[in-house]
């Protein structure tokens, strides 16, 4: 007598979870808001998401990615799962990648970040000639890019400026700008990797906890707010100082690995007015 393979059964919604991604969705669904970004074209982009990671899921588990199987998982119906097969092919290709299409900086910006990171190097070096100089500096970080096509970038970006074979770091101007297509996607990346951190450590995935931890204080005046987002930028350059001075010599280390892993260490800073509830005097946020 045969044995039949029948499709996995999906899993039980947790109704807990999904209100919590739903607050993780909020600000998202704000940036789409502003960005033209409707309901409808969301929601059809979502379809060949869902079926790539359910496709993934089913990899995963040593199951074979069916149409049913697909369509149990994922919730979609199977005539979506077969228009979208085609369509999930490039959004599996991008899951297995390495990552750095979304949130790689660019030269320009590794430039910055290398500066900005070498405590014996002042806000004005010289183009030319060697260390300590603009040259040295791009090459250190790329080879594939002319140290004058990147400058000529840092200068569109309004983060540099050269005068009389000098550049200067504009380190006022070095913020995101949300006209500037880099600026957005190493949003993405950097949320995306901080999520998938805090799912890996949540799903009982194998291997060590990534660290994603945040500190949390309420009840605070607008000044205070700005002396802790004052201190947070602070710890931040010595922080940003620190991994550098180890991540490059690293680099070079590892820079022929046959299996190279990427790495990336973020610190943010919000505030928002507190909601207080007039019933108990209890602050909500």
């Amino acid at each position: 007598m045969g044995v039949m393979n029948l499709p996995p059964t999906p899993p039980q919604p947790n109704r807990g979870v999904l209100d919590e991604a739903l607050a993780i969705a909020e600000p998202l669904v704000l940036w789409m808001l502003r960005s033209g970004v409707g309901y409808a074209e969301f929601t059809q982009a979502l379809k060949p998401v869902f079926l790539a990671q359910a496709r993934l899921e089913l990899e995963r588990n040593g199951q074979r990615d069916s149409d049913s199987a697909v369509s149990l998982l994922s919730g979609l119906h199977r005539k979506d799962v077969r228009a979208f097969r085609e369509a999930s092919h490039a959004a599996m290709a991008r899951v297995k990648e390495d990552g750095s299409s979304w949130g790689k900086p660019s030269a320009a910006n590794q430039v910055v970040t290398r500066w900005l990171s070498l405590n014996d190097m002042g806000d004005c070096i010289p183009f030319s000639g060697e260390a300590p100089s603009f040259e040295a500096l791009a090459r250190a970080v790329s080879t594939d890019f002319h140290p004058r096509a990147v400058l000529q970038e840092m200068q569109r970006l309004g983060v540099a400026r050269e005068v009389d074979g000098q550049v200067q770091l504009l380190r006022e101007a070095f913020v995101p700008d949300a006209k500037q297509k880099e600026s957005r996607e190493l949003l993405a990346g950097s949320v995306a990797d901080h999520l998938a951190a805090g799912v890996h450590n949540l799903s009982g995935a194998t291997g060590p906890k990534f660290l994603e931890q945040s500190v949390f204080a309420d009840g605070l005046s607008a000044e205070s707010v700005q002396e802790l987002n004052l201190m947070a930028n602070a710890l931040w350059a010595h922080v940003l100082q620190a991994v550098m001075a180890r991540a490059v010599p690293l680099c070079e280390r590892d820079v022929n690995h046959p299996q190279p892993q990427r790495f990336r260490l973020g610190l943010f800073t919000f505030a928002a007015p507190e909601f207080k509830s007039e019933d108990t005097g209890v602050n909500q946020s």
